[in-house]
């Protein structure tokens, strides 16, 4: 019997409605009401704070409740995507939970519109906008196919009269890709595949109802979304809500105060908290902190060991994909002698994970090639592109990752396919380029593309941190030795313009 459902099959209050009854998850259920009927244990806990505002679970769920009625009586139909164009917020985690409970289709996108292209191109119903955000307001104003519908204090709705049909009966909501290999793609996530992400990456982190969670990262990806945000919803913990562009700030006095317990980060986020406490400019109480996590992209081995320097507590390394749910492996670092600290970790319950070669066949524990995935939460395909084919029933996707299992069924992933150069005779990957310039510079992003018989290396300094590229160049012909010379071009940006998010 799973852990879970004596709690999943409590009756649910006949207060609390089920619209969305025909867009089942797990047994018929759908991710609102399992959210909705767990939370009746506990209705005057603190569920999210933002500032100085905080609401209870079951105020939480009277405001859902609100803005789902208000959603029906603008003409939100079940199925119909709904696009919250907004950062991350009190208001936009009820309005999250409302289009989820009238059976809608969420999108949450928290900075930037125009990374959808045309909008007149995507079947996206609806785009619900907070008056704050005038720019946004005023593009989809200026569009002749959107029309404005009052909605309420803090958000307008706009609906989009070139979409022609809704999305396919089991999407639960979409979220994008991180676009770390180009343009982001919208991933379509299903309700029995989410509550299975949420449930493993629980068990796996080992989350608690007293959690104290906060959250700087975006909640337009599914890191964020999924990983953080529903994550600790399930096991009813507090969340704490940061402003993702000025979470540096907020951390050093909201920490104390409400004695956080889990915080998720991303590499970037990971180095510039361990710069600003090597220059003794991060005077934040992080004495409460059970363990902090670190997803997206892959985080260098010196960065973990200063990391648990800085925080006092484990740092556990995640892997995953938004097309895979997007929580795959979990390695908690307890200490930094950790032999397997490069290892993402054993895969979370129910996800089986291979090593394939170019032909489909399964590799032994040791050979590397290509990562494959097997699990129950793999998306049903991508929203913006439906002509790709549908990884369903199978529930397996093979990504670009390239790596390999160890005998005791850890995964270590090397990097994507591409991300190899010879010198000599002598094979390398990009990240072994990495590991030497963050371990010898105080550097926010590298990024590492081949191009004419070359690779360029664009780099982002901390701010304040000299950098004198004859240094760098030294650096990597220690390590490689003086044909590097030649393959190397080093670029110091000012912008993070050319180098994704995470």
């Amino acid at each position: 019997m799973s852990a879970y459902s004596l709690t999943d099959s409590l009756p649910i209050s006949p207060l609390m409605p089920n619209p969305a009854s025909t867009r089942s998850g797990v047994g018929g259920e759908t991710l609102a009401n399992v959210l909705r009927r767990r939370h009746e244990r506990h209705p005057d806990k603190t569920a999210l704070i933002e500032g100085k505002r905080s609401l209870t679970y079951a105020d939480m769920w009277q405001q859902v409740s609100y803005q789902q009625r208000m959603l029906k009586r603008a003409g939100v139909q079940p199925a119909d995507v709904v696009a919250i164009c907004s950062p991350n917020s009190l208001d936009m985690s009820t309005l999250f939970l409302a289009v989820l409970s009238l059976g809608a289709v969420p999108f949450v996108i928290n900075y930037r519109i125009e990374v959808l292209g045309d909008l007149s191109q995507l079947n996206i119903a609806w785009f619900a906008v907070p008056r704050s955000s005038l720019a946004i307001r005023k593009q989809l104003a200026s569009e002749s196919y959107m029309t404005q519908r009052p909605f309420d204090a803090g958000f307008d709705l706009f609906s989009n009269n070139c979409a022609t049909s809704s999305t396919h009966g089991d999407t639960a909501l979409l979220v994008t890709s991180s676009g770390s290999s180009g343009a982001a793609k919208v991933v379509q996530l299903t309700n029995a595949g989410t509550l299975f992400n949420i449930r493993a990456n629980v068990d796996a982190l080992k989350l608690r109802s007293d959690d104290v969670t906060a959250i700087a990262l975006p909640m337009g990806y599914s890191y964020g979304l999924i990983g953080q945000f529903l994550s600790h919803l399930y096991v009813g913990a507090t969340i704490l809500l940061l402003d993702t562009l000025f979470f540096l700030h907020q951390m050093v006095w909201l920490f104390g105060r409400h004695r956080v317990t889990t915080l998720f980060l991303v590499p970037p986020m990971v180095r510039q908290l361990n710069y600003l406490h090597d220059r003794k400019l991060l005077p934040a109480d992080f004495s409460t902190l059970r363990f902090v996590a670190v997803g997206g992209n892959r985080i260098e081995t010196t960065a973990i060991h200063k990391a648990m320097q800085v925080f006092g507590c484990p740092v556990v390394k995640t892997y995953g994909l938004a097309e895979a749910g997007p929580r795959v492996a979990t390695h908690p670092v307890h200490h930094p002698a950790d032999p397997d600290v490069e290892s993402v970790g054993r895969p979370n319950q129910g996800v089986r994970v291979q090593i394939i070669d170019d032909e489909g066949g399964e590799l032994l524990p040791g050979n590397i090639g290509t990562v494959r995935i097997h699990s129950p939460s793999v998306m049903m395909g991508y929203f913006n592109a439906p002509a790709c084919p549908s990884h369903r029933p199978h529930s397996t996707i093979t990504t670009k990752d390239v790596g390999y299992l160890d005998s005791q069924g850890r995964l270590f992933v090397l990097g994507r396919k591409g991300d190899q150069f010879r010198i000599n005779e002598q094979i390398y990957w990009f990240r072994e380029v990495e590991n030497v310039l963050y371990a010898h510079f105080a550097f926010l992003k590298v990024a590492l593309r081949h191009t004419d018989q070359q690779i360029h290396i664009g780099a982002i300094a901390m701010r304040d941190y000299p950098v004198q590229e004859t240094d760098v160049y030294q650096r990597l012909r220690d390590a490689f030795g003086s044909p590097c010379d030649q393959l190397f071009v080093f670029t110091l940006m000012r912008t993070n313009t050319l180098l994704n998010e995470k």
